[in-house]
């Protein structure tokens, strides 16, 4: 008995250290601090609605929106999928009276690239499923910005 206690207590005091249990903390590439400019390449209707928006997003940011990828320190891809990551096939059934598209998760992602050389290189990435449909694409575009500004510029 006394060994099995004895067995215990040295695995409850080795677990912490091997960090079980514990969240793994995404760490933020240090290039991301260095954007100071952002082209917005995607959707149209993410884009207008960041257009739209534009004046709100730069208040107290960092980050300006740029013209043209070339001028830009980073090119952000809005990715926008109805049906979300897991996509449900017509056939599967549901709970009764409701459509297909009103049980589909609608992704959105942002994607942020510098370039690497010649090449351009993903360093930092957000996802976002939402449940209502096609109107939610936009804020959920302005959301992952607000991560991406919170990011890159420390909260500003």
């Amino acid at each position: 008995m006394n060994k099995t206690v004895g067995c215990f207590v040295v695995v409850a005091l080795l677990l912490p250290s091997l960090g079980i249990g514990k969240h793994k903390e995404d760490k933020i590439d240090p290039r991301l601090k260095q954007i100071h400019t952002i082209f917005l390449q995607g959707s149209v209707e993410a884009m207008q609605n960041v257009q739209d928006n534009q004046a709100d997003i730069e208040k107290g940011s960092c980050l300006k929106m740029a013209k043209d990828a070339d001028t830009a320190d980073a090119v952000v891809k809005v990715i926008y999928t109805p049906g979300g990551v897991s996509q449900e096939s017509p056939g599967q059934v549901g709970p009764p009276g409701m459509t297909l598209q009103q049980r589909q998760p609608y992704h959105t992602a942002l994607e942020v690239r510098v370039r690497d050389g010649t090449k351009m290189k993903k360093i930092w990435e957000k996802h976002l499923d939402l449940t209502r449909g096609a109107q939610e694409t936009q804020p959920g575009v302005l959301r992952l910005l607000d991560l991406l500004r919170q990011d890159a510029c420390g909260g500003r």
